[in-house]
């Protein structure tokens, strides 16, 4: 949505937010704080100490690459493959039952469906 289409209210949030990072790093992260401290905004301003308060987001949920290849394997090794293997032959099997109800239901079409007679033989 373009800026000129806002009420000018939240174009002046929205140009609060691109002068305030930590804020921005706030909202990203949780979006359901936007509402909130949009209100905030309205009630205290833009000087108010809340705004000083915040505690700066850490980078908690990003991971290298080498951390997040580590942490998969250790989940594959956690895997009970056998189990793994039933599951697979038990879906097999229900798609294999699914096929054949689909067969014998298509072969109960053709064998109700009256023979075409033409008429000049």
């Amino acid at each position: 949505m373009s800026g000129h289409n806002l009420h000018p209210s939240v174009q002046k949030f929205k140009a609060f937010v691109k002068q305030h990072p930590h804020i921005k790093d706030h909202l990203r992260k949780n979006h359901g704080l936007i509402q909130s401290y949009y209100e905030k905004w309205m009630i205290l301003g833009e000087d108010d100490p809340f705004w000083d308060t915040l505690p700066d987001v850490k980078n908690e949920g990003k991971m290298s690459k080498k951390e997040w290849m580590k942490q998969f394997g250790v989940l594959l090794q956690e895997i009970d493959w056998e189990d793994v293997s039933k599951h697979i032959d038990d879906l097999n099997g229900a798609i294999g039952q699914i096929q054949q109800i689909i067969s014998n239901v298509q072969q109960d079409k053709q064998e109700r469906r009256p023979p075409v007679e033409y008429p000049y033989y």
